[in-house]
C-alpha cells in the first residue's frame, strides 16, 4: 500500500518546532506567465521563489522573537515519507501572530535554493 505525507517536521535555524497538520512547501523554479497580445495569448517565463508554510506551536519557554523576520537562515522541511528539503537562504516573510488557541503561530518562509534528499 502506498503512503502519503502525514507528518511534517520543521527545523528553523537549528531548532526543531512542533508543527500542526496542514503544512505545505512549494519549490522554487520557473513558472509560466500569460501574455495577451490582441486576440492571442502567449506565455513568458519568470522565476518563482519557493515557499514553505506551517503552523508552529510556541510552547512554554520558547521565544516568539526567534520567528520574526530577519536575516536568511537554514530551513529544513521533512516529511514522514522520507522527503527532506533543506534551504540555506530561507527567510520569514512576516512576523507570525501568536494565538491563545494552544500557542499556534502560522509562519511563512520564502527561499530560492534548496537541496532535496529522499530516503
Amino acid at each position: 500500500m502506498a503512503q502519503g505525507v502525514g507528518i511534517v517536521r520543521i527545523w528553523w535555524m537549528g531548532t526543531q518546532y512542533s508543527v500542526l497538520k496542514g503544512s505545505s512547501i512549494r519549490l522554487p523554479g520557473l513558472r509560466n506567465v500569460a501574455v495577451p497580445a490582441g486576440y492571442q495569448l502567449n506565455r513568458s517565463q519568470e522565476f518563482q521563489g519557493g515557499e514553505a508554510r506551517a503552523t508552529l506551536m510556541v510552547l512554554k519557554g520558547m521565544k516568539l522573537s526567534a520567528l520574526t523576520p530577519g536575516d536568511e537562515g537554514e530551513l529544513q522541511w521533512q516529511a514522514d515519507t522520507g522527503q527532506l528539503f533543506t534551504s540555506p537562504d530561507a527567510f520569514i516573510l512576516d512576523a507570525p501572530v501568536l494565538t491563545d488557541d494552544g500557542g499556534k503561530a502560522p509562519v511563512v518562509w520564502n527561499f530560492s535554493t534548496y537541496i532535496e534528499l529522499v530516503q
